[in-house]
């Protein structure tokens, strides 16, 4: 299995949902730290931001601002606040230089989406190294969160403008389309999840939005897991009667 890109896009709710979120880019959510939550505290000095270089208290003030000066003052229960965009490598890459990969990502990210970056965090302390941008989707006055994320097709969209603009000069391949049937795709979703045991991104308040994309699509994660996986797919028996109308190959000659 070819080495792959991922992105992924998603919502960020709730009334400290984009403080919580920026905490945990930051580093500063204390119930993250330990031997058991698996990220590596030796390499947290690695990380490093290349946007959004302050405390999550003041980044999540600026955008509650932002929002009051458009006359936002109480957004529904239900409002996206701010739109997450993961890039994340293959667990391999940890043995190379990733910064100017992720400088890239962070160019794309300014030039493809609308809204305010707030933050573009770059995590080398867990498996794979990974960037989270967090964008306040505030756009012509209006927060328009839902549409700056779009759906499933917008998501496949982005993947391949981000691999034809980025990805491919790294090396990376596009996320194999290849088709699973029920059985490959809840097997190949195990697999996901038993790797992703010794990862700190079950501990995250993103994680409900990640497992729900795994269960619809565990091969991209599985890519960039480094998971090989090729379904073992039944040989189709020919019967005598499809022996018997077969021509066989070449010619027959009395």
């Amino acid at each position: 299995m070819a080495s792959s890109q991922l992105i992924w896009l998603g919502s960020i709710n709730g009334k400290n949902g984009v403080l919580v979120a920026l905490k945990h880019n930051k580093r500063e959510l204390q119930s993250e730290r330990g031997a058991a939550l698996h990220i590596d505290v030796t390499r947290t000095p690695l990380n490093y931001a290349l946007a959004g270089n302050d405390t999550p208290a003041n980044i999540a003030k600026h955008a509650k601002m932002q929002m009051l000066d458009a006359g936002i003052e109480t957004p529904r229960i239900n409002a996206v606040l701010a739109v997450e965009v993961l890039f994340s490598l293959p667990i391999d890459r940890h043995q190379q230089d990733t910064r100017q990969f992720f400088a890239d990502c962070h160019a794309w990210t300014l030039k493809t989406f609308a809204g305010e970056l707030l933050s573009f965090d770059v995590h080398l302390d867990e498996s794979a190294p990974h960037a989270h941008a967090v964008i306040l989707p505030l756009i012509d006055g209006k927060m328009q969160g839902n549409k700056l994320k779009g759906n499933k097709g917008n998501l496949y969209r982005l993947n391949s403008l981000f691999h034809a603009q980025v990805a491919h000069l790294y090396g990376l391949s596009k996320s194999d389309r290849q088709r699973l049937n029920a059985s490959e795709k809840q097997s190949l979703e195990r697999e996901v999840l038993t790797r992703l045991k010794a990862d700190s991104v079950m501990k995250s308040i993103i994680w409900p939005c990640v497992r729900d994309a795994i269960h619809k699509d565990p091969l991209a994660f599985a890519q960039v897991l480094s998971i090989n996986y090729s379904p073992a797919r039944p040989v189709k028996v020919k019967s005598f009667v499809d022996h018997k109308r077969s021509k066989g190959k070449g010619s027959f000659k009395t």
